[in-house]
């Protein structure tokens, strides 16, 4: 390696790694920020949390890992800029492409290590992240009882409690709703003067002894013989009540968690392709169930009684010696050692059997069967106007009936069949999403270096002012047009390939762009006089807010 990659490698290593760890941690704040109000206040350690957290983190490298080489490019080639170390290699003869050399390596296995994370690491954190987090989502805030307060934790009771005690077991005026019956309607209170509250050894329940209340209970009302309506109520009296509430749904069965291991998130490239055949294989199953053969319509349904009674006519009963109750199984011999093969022992049926099962299979014509579809003679086709005239009007009937209920069950299938494709289109085309999106979160780190050198040589200012400013827009125009184009594959207004490439169409353009200009020493007049323009405003802005303030500090007279 010679001594410039050396320099300018160590140079992105510092850094590159400082930028992908800012970058997890704005993301997992982001994450907290949204979420904190259904983690915190459920009994949680903060081992529980930090693991969620962990998970979490190995979620969001692909989209951490687009910022990291950003930032460094434009960090490292805008102090090279600024310090003339980059117009003296330029003046050496060394080209911007070969001092760009090793941040192109750099981003290569950035590339290379994004599409790994999201093969393996991203599929295994994603389901190990949302097993645990439905787990907090759906555990219930700890048990709190606070003064005035409606407590509703509890699915069939709800508590309030006027005052209480620094003891935080002794109460005052407490009022519990009973609310475990059918009918909520009818009023179910328990009032007392004082309580006592605690759990039991094994913590799965939850203790109330009131002392000096009532238990009011409201009765459904009733009509009496004289067509009055009366409306019970039922008031107990209590020196001491011992009240027990089950706390088991407190605490969380992850044992009925259902997470569906095949949703786009979890799967890695090979698993992808997979669910994309199988959803191909079930479409086309579904298209297969709408072939029908319309000729089956004036296929005859003989009568059963019929084939039966014509069957019967064909069997000699009398030649060679058959009985009327003899059996295939009669005639031949038994054998308790082995199974009888009906090829091998065909021999042993009676020829006159076997012709007059021949014999019995004739085709079934309209005239041998009363139900059935007749037709007119059909020599002349030019006397008829159309199909149902060659009918009869008992034939045309059943004909127009057959044909009325088979297309109603086929347009069923027709809506049932196209609403299962839409289903199947949208389920590939999120497959198809998440399958680029592996690769083009990778191709986006090696656009981004060919963003963000360019413009840390042209605008020659190191640190973290100008180059993280213009790092955070364009890391916003690709955060920006990834969430629009998943929305757009959602909602089937893009393919899954345009919403996962959208970012790389819009950031590839103005990487080429940049470059060129680099390479050619060109300078950005606009951005400049942009830059200038701002900051002069907010100078105004600044001075404006100084001056008055210093006109109000002034004395008055």
């Amino acid at each position: 390696m010679k001594k410039i990659d050396a320099l300018i490698l160590k140079s992105f290593l510092g850094p590159y790694i400082l930028s992908f760890f800012v970058a997890e941690f704005v993301l997992v704040m982001q994450f907290m920020w949204k979420y904190i109000d259904e983690i915190l206040g459920k009994g949680f350690s903060m081992l529980d949390i930090l693991e969620l957290v962990f998970y979490y983190g190995l979620m969001i490298v692909p989209m951490a890992l687009p910022i990291s080489i950003l930032i460094a490019s434009v960090m490292v080639f805008g102090n090279l800029a600024e310090k003339y170390e980059m117009p003296a290699m330029k003046s050496a003869g060394i080209s911007l492409m070969r001092i760009m050399a090793p941040g192109i390596v750099l981003a290569m296995f950035t590339f290379a290590f994004s599409v790994f994370a999201s093969n393996y690491l991203k599929p295994v954190a994603s389901f190990q992240f949302k097993k645990r987090f439905e787990v907090i989502r759906k555990q219930k805030s700890s048990l709190l009882i606070e003064e005035k307060v409606f407590n509703e934790d509890f699915d069939d009771f709800v508590i309030r409690v006027q005052k209480k005690y620094p003891n935080d077991v002794d109460m005052k005026e407490v009022i519990m709703y009973d609310q475990s019956r059918p009918d909520r309607t009818l009023l179910n209170m328990i009032k007392s003067d004082s309580a006592r509250m605690f759990t039991d050894s094994s913590g799965r329940y939850f203790v109330m002894d009131l002392i000096n209340g009532n238990i009011y209970q409201e009765e459904p009302k009733k009509r009496n013989e004289n067509g009055k309506t009366s409306y019970p109520l039922v008031r107990t009296a209590f020196g001491t009540y011992h009240k027990v509430l089950d706390m088991s749904e407190f605490t969380f069965d992850k044992g009925n968690l259902d997470i569906n291991r095949n949703k786009e998130d979890m799967l890695n490239t090979f698993q992808l392709m997979d669910a994309i055949d199988s959803l191909n294989y079930k479409q086309s199953e579904q298209e297969k169930r709408l072939n029908y053969d319309y000729h089956d319509l004036l296929k005859v349904n003989p009568d059963p009684a019929y084939l039966y009674k014509v069957l019967n006519s064909k069997v000699d009963k009398s030649d060679d010696g058959i009985a009327e109750n003899d059996t295939i199984a009669s005639i031949i011999p038994k054998s308790t050692n082995a199974k009888i093969d009906t090829v091998q022992n065909a021999s042993l049926v009676p020829d006159a059997l076997l012709k007059s099962a021949r014999d019995a299979i004739v085709p079934i014509t309209a005239t041998q069967v009363n139900v059935g579809i007749i037709q007119k003679s059909l020599q002349d086709l030019s006397i008829y106007k159309s199909f149902r005239e060659t009918l009869d009007p008992e034939s045309s009937k059943k004909v127009l009936s057959r044909a009325s209920s088979i297309i109603s069950s086929r347009i069923e299938l027709a809506v049932n069949v196209g609403a299962d494709r839409l289903e199947f289109s949208r389920m590939r085309e999120m497959y198809y999403l998440r399958l680029f999106q592996q690769y083009s979160f990778g191709f986006i780190c090696i656009v981004f270096l060919f963003i963000g050198a360019p413009l840390g040589s042209i605008i020659r200012k190191g640190g973290y002012g100008y180059p993280f400013l213009i790092a955070i827009l364009f890391y916003m125009v690709f955060i920006i047009t990834t969430i629009m184009g998943e929305k757009l594959t959602k909602n089937q207004t893009y393919s899954g390939f345009e919403g996962a490439w959208i970012s790389t169409f819009i950031l590839a353009p103005i990487a080429i762009y940049v470059t060129y200009k680099a390479q050619k020493d060109a300078k950005f007049e606009a951005l400049k006089n942009a830059i200038t323009v701002i900051k002069q405003f907010f100078i105004k802005v600044f001075s404006s807010k100084n001056k008055k303030k210093a006109i109000e500090n002034i004395p008055s007279k």
